[in-house]
């Protein structure tokens, strides 16, 4: 089943016992023949809502119903777990698009809501002219993630105060050490920004933020082209930059600087399906 779904989740399935909030169903058109299709599933503890992660059926057995059926699955074992509802995500950009919306459609899934967008680059980035400036203003310096103590760490998660979705605490992905990258103010962590191996030759930017004190120096850019640098060195080709529409100033930006050297453009959608419960069984 390991071609069936992202490389950063195969980790993550496998030590089941420290990733408990995984699960995946598959599909075998006869038990032990070859895997049809595969749909993983992340629930964060305490949550109503299961997001799921990939959803995927090999060419050859689509149209044969095996989609439908392993949500049917995932819906009834959500249920029994107390779930209330499944959360798609997927991008508007991609070939399968009207299929994904009609597949949707037909399991009742909610109107589409857009989310953000996806920019993905090759090293054709490296051209950039903002990759030359990343200098931070006097008293902040960068460090690699993986080089902070943990009670800096801790008081950050304590604090709190920077939104969930650009939290650099998400259980639900293995960080990337080589180029993840805090903004410290004396011992304090003031900005960050958090990547993610998403594949062998890909790096996914999702989440960068800084405080509020520091923003009009424009460091979150400055944190991102440093972390840039540090993927090209490494001669990783490809990368994309996540952004939410919650964030309107980091989107105008990327519009601004990151799109012309962009060689892909996506909307990111999120679709939901409710689960309701009558007698014990999906309504």
């Amino acid at each position: 089943y390991g071609p069936l779904t992202y490389q950063y989740v195969l980790p993550l399935l496998r030590d089941s016992r420290g990733h408990p909030s995984y699960t995946a169903i598959g599909a075998e058109m006869a038990e032990g023949a070859e895997a049809a299709g595969l749909i993983v599933i992340y629930r964060q503890p305490g949550s109503g809502t299961a997001e799921v992660v990939s959803l995927f059926v090999k060419p050859n057995y689509r149209r044969m119903g095996i989609g439908t059926a392993l949500l049917r699955q995932t819906e009834e074992l959500l249920l029994r777990a107390g779930a209330t509802r499944i959360r798609f995500v997927y991008y508007a950009g991609n070939r399968i698009k009207p299929a994904v919306e009609a597949f949707l459609q037909r399991n009742n899934g909610s109107p589409p809501v857009l989310e953000g967008k996806v920019y993905t680059a090759d090293t054709r980035i490296a051209d950039a002219p903002w990759l030359k400036k990343i200098e931070l203003p006097q008293g902040l310096q960068s460090l690699l993630w993986r080089d902070l103590d943990s009670e800096a760490k801790n008081r950050l998660r304590e604090g709190g105060g920077f939104p969930r979705f650009l939290s650099p605490f998400k259980p639900n992905l293995q960080l990337e050490e080589s180029n993840s990258l805090a903004m410290m103010a004396g011992e304090e962590i003031s900005g960050w920004c958090m990547t993610y191996r998403i594949a062998e030759d890909t790096i996914l930017y999702d989440s960068v933020y800084v405080q509020e004190p520091y923003r009009l120096y424009g460091c979150a850019f400055i944190l991102m082209a440093q972390s840039v640098l540090l993927q090209l060195e490494r001669q990783i080709p490809f990368a994309k930059f996540a952004v939410n529409v919650e964030t309107p100033s980091m989107l105008k930006m990327l519009d601004r600087r990151l799109a012309p050297y962009a060689c892909r453009i996506v909307e990111k959608r999120a679709v939901c399906i409710t689960l309701a419960h009558q007698g014990g069984t999906i309504k």
